[in-house]
């Protein structure tokens, strides 16, 4: 866990720090994105007159699930930031919940793996990306109620 205390830092000069974050510690997993690596920050800090600032960048790597056809796939991210506390009535600054912030706000609300992923056969559970299957087309004309929404054929 990466903390600042205050009294360490001259006013006026920027110091290159370093440090890292357990994904768990901090509670940025979801159930289709996990972290399989520390969330890592590197960059400078300064403290001023009132304010210390802390900005570089933030790396890590996760596994996301596609929403449709459940692939996992790994990548590594990487994020910029350029965080500014007060510091009056404060003895340490704790990024963590800046952190948190922009790895919840960077997580898609549907990873897909593909644009136009089609996901898995609903009757049978198929990949139809990797295959094709024979019930995919029954089984969707076999509901009346997309027999309804269908739009009849003039004759």
């Amino acid at each position: 866990m990466l903390k600042f205390t205050l009294s360490e830092f001259k006013e006026g000069v920027r110091v290159p720090v370093a440090g890292e974050y357990d994904p768990k510690q901090i509670e940025v997993e979801f159930p289709d994105l996990h972290y399989v690596a520390p969330v890592r920050l590197e960059g400078f800090a300064e403290k001023t007159a009132g304010t210390f600032r802390f900005e570089g960048t933030l790396t890590t790597r996760a596994r996301k699930t596609c929403g449709r056809c459940l692939k996992e796939m790994e990548s590594g991210f990487s994020e910029d930031f350029d965080w500014i506390y007060e510091t009056e009535n404060r003895e340490t600054i704790d990024p963590a919940d800046n952190v948190r912030e922009l790895l919840i706000i960077d997580h898609e609300l549907a990873y897909l793996c593909q644009e136009n992923c089609k996901g898995l056969c609903p009757v049978c559970g198929k990949n139809l990306n990797e295959n094709t299957c024979k019930c995919r087309q029954s089984s969707y004309h076999s509901f009346p109620v997309i027999k309804k929404l269908k739009p009849k054929k003039e004759s």
